[in-house]
């Protein structure tokens, strides 16, 4: 397309107004994910973009300028916008590497610089680059299916990467270390391979649809594609993939000190059942989870005069513990997925159930996120749909997204009458300020994909007391905002984790105190902050979590990154424009 050429030709001559001109004035992005700035940085407005790429460029130093792969496609979004996609590629020296990228374009009146086919002009809307791979530093699936060497007879060994944590996040880098010839070892708490899964509630369920949820290299079995995820299934499948690519892993791990040497290496000293241990790493990871380490209960007075039971979600297993306990009347205090998971949980076991929704409640159906348009794209292929998603700027994404959500939710404006009619405060997505990707990625959830347990609330299954807040607990249950009491044999709290900054947990799991950058929420160009990158001021020190597709994607991310400081071939991060720093190789 003479849009690629266009904009290649104008790079290679350092011509800034011609590169400008390449990108829709209105509005402009360029995401990179390590092509160029070896960071995760998004750029707005053309003049930006351009200042940028050009600085970049000549640190990079492209061997090759883009050059179109396949065909563009048009994508007609709704009755007001459509656009073309295209994909491209190309190399870079400094490091040698192959990188790959794709653009969205809009139509536009000629100009100078830039004439299209057919009389149309495209202008970028939207280029986002990434890179694939550094030369000759490729993944092996020899490597990957490899057995690996047992650990258990040494006291002190050392690894490329020490991984603090078990789950899906910790496995999916663990396999692409691998994969890539890098060693490593992961560290969990827990005393079995599975049990982040197994360990929760026994009635839990993901939202989402299950290609989204595969991990790198292995997909779920195919009896499961056609439904949503359960706990089991989730346990039994981290443990086979473990199993299957032979990652190390040591469990019931209680670390105990840790200690960044002289030589910019990690001594991480940790109990386990046989004795203490110790790992040395010229890499650290904590893949410990993003808001769900640390349970959060509100304080109120009179818990000594409650005569019930008062549990966080995080302590709930099933109905059964609490009827063998007694308890046959429940109060569960919020009012996201998982409260909605426990009273119908507690509904079909024959409690009594009573939810208090303490504010506006934002419901999502279960097929709207399933929907082709969404993340039902991933039933068609799991590679394309992340190239999608993820190469997209992730204000776009969550702007597109709500902009999908409205439409569906206006097809159907009567679907919550019922439970609106019943007093509960619904806010679906026709509401302007309801947008998804904002609850999961500055809130943390907050949020209900409905499977069905709002019919209990509007069929007055479950009771439910709205715009209320417990205040103190009675001898007999709680007293709430309204001067009102509840009863109740058990309170369940479902009000979230405090831990949505896992910077703020480093010294309490790694006993260490370390000056690393905050983590999740987004930052100033929309991206995701301190996940999957290196930090200001402590260069081997890394956070790998997030969602399950970010698992998938961005441990290629992390594990590139590491694998060029293992190289001697990562440079500084692109902190521009207008960065002081120079950008060398690191030592």
């Amino acid at each position: 397309m003479a849009v690629i050429s266009n904009l290649a030709d104008a790079m290679a001559m350092g011509d800034a107004e011609a590169v400008e001109d390449c990108f829709f004035a209105e509005q402009a992005f360029w995401r990179d994910q390590l092509a160029f700035t070896w960071h995760l940085r998004t750029f707005i407005t053309p003049k930006q973009i351009t200042r940028a790429l050009l600085e970049t460029q000549q640190q990079r130093y492209l061997t090759t300028l883009f050059e179109l792969v396949g065909n563009a496609d048009l994508v007609q979004v709704g009755p007001t916008l459509s656009f073309l996609t295209c994909s491209f590629a190309f190399e870079t020296e400094f490091p040698a590497a192959k990188c790959r990228g794709k653009m969205w374009l809009l139509p536009c009146k000629p100009s100078e610089h830039q004439s299209g086919t057919d009389g149309l002009n495209w202008k970028i809307w939207i280029m986002s680059t990434r890179l694939d791979h550094l030369h000759g530093l490729y993944e092996h699936q020899d490597l990957l299916y490899a057995p690996c060497q047992p650990l258990s007879h040494l006291e002190t060994f050392e690894t490329d990467v020490f991984i603090v944590g078990g789950g899906n996040a910790a496995a999916a880098l663990a396999a692409r270390l691998k994969a890539l010839g890098v060693s490593n070892v992961m560290a969990d708490r827990n005393a079995h391979v599975g049990d982040n899964w197994a360990l929760r509630y026994d009635s839990l369920k993901f939202h989402v649809p299950t290609p989204y949820c595969e991990l790198p290299y292995e997909e779920y079995h195919p009896k499961l594609q056609d439904r949503i995820l359960i706990r089991d299934d989730l346990a039994a499948h981290l443990k086979r993939y473990v199993k299957l690519l032979g990652l190390h892993v040591i469990n019931s791990v209680e670390i105990t000190k840790t200690v960044l040497g002289g030589d910019g290496r990690w001594r991480v000293e940790f109990k386990t059942p046989y004795g203490l241990r110790t790992a040395i790493a010229k890499h650290l990871v904590q893949a410990t989870g993003i808001g769900s380490q640390v349970p959060y209960t509100p304080s109120i007075p009179g818990r000594q005069a409650y005569n019930g039971i008062a549990i966080h979600s995080s302590q709930y297993k099933n109905p059964s513990v609490l009827k063998d306990q007694g308890v046959k009347s429940v109060c569960v205090v919020g009012s996201a997925s998982t409260a909605f998971d426990i009273i119908e949980d507690c509904y079909n076991a024959g409690l009594q159930v009573t939810m208090i929704v303490r504010s506006p409640q934002y419901v999502v159906p279960l097929e709207y996120i399933c929907y082709e348009q969404g993340l039902g794209s991933y039933k068609f292929g799991v590679d394309k749909a992340d190239e999608l998603f993820m190469m997209m700027p992730t204000i776009v994404d969550s702007q597109l997204g709500q902009k999908l959500f409205q439409q569906l939710a206006s097809e159907e404006p009567d679907r919550y009458l019922a439970l609106r009619e019943a007093g509960f405060p619904v806010v679906d997505s026709r509401d302007p300020d309801a947008a998804l990707m904002h609850n999961l990625i500055e809130r943390g959830g907050g949020h209900y994909v409905d499977t069905g347990a709002t019919k209990l609330l509007a069929e007055g299954k479950v009771a439910f007391r709205a715009g209320v807040e417990p205040k103190a607990y009675t001898s007999t249950g709680l007293r709430l905002s309204d001067d009102t009491a509840l009863d109740a044999d058990a309170v369940i709290w479902c009000t979230g984790f405090a831990d949505k900054d896992a910077c703020e947990t480093v010294t309490d799991i790694m006993k260490i105190s370390l000056p690393v950058d905050a983590t999740w929420g987004v930052d100033e160009e929309g991206e995701i902050r301190g996940m999957w990158k290196r930090h200001s001021q402590v260069d081997n020190y890394w956070f790998m979590g997030g969602f399950t597709q970010q698992h998938r994607w961005h441990s290629h991310t992390l594990a590139q990154q590491i694998k060029a400081s293992l190289a001697g071939v990562l440079p500084l991060p692109y902190l521009g424009p207008g960065s002081s720093l120079t950008d060398t190789e690191e030592p």
